[in-house]
């Protein structure tokens, strides 16, 4: 059970900000979004992410890169729609 919760836990985070990059898609715009905000997320996602492979938990590492790699879509699209 324990698993489960941190499973769906995880996954809701990962794609926490797929409706980000879609609005941002959509309008083309990302003006609102906070550089710092997504380049703070973003650093510790890195860091998130090589903790989770020091552990060796692939559950963890899929996590954190999907987490990690929607971070860096938005931070490009903050770039490109600036």
């Amino acid at each position: 059970m324990m698993q489960w919760l941190g499973l769906i836990g995880g996954l809701m985070v990962a794609f926490g900000f797929v409706p980000q990059i879609i609005r941002v898609v959509r309008t083309r715009s990302a003006h609102d979004l906070s550089p710092v905000m997504l380049v703070t997320i973003f650093i510790g996602g890195i860091f998130y992410t090589a903790y989770a492979f020091m552990v060796r938990d692939p559950v963890f590492i899929t996590i954190n890169l999907i987490a990690t790699t929607n971070t860096l879509v938005l931070l490009l699209l903050k770039w490109r729609f600036r």
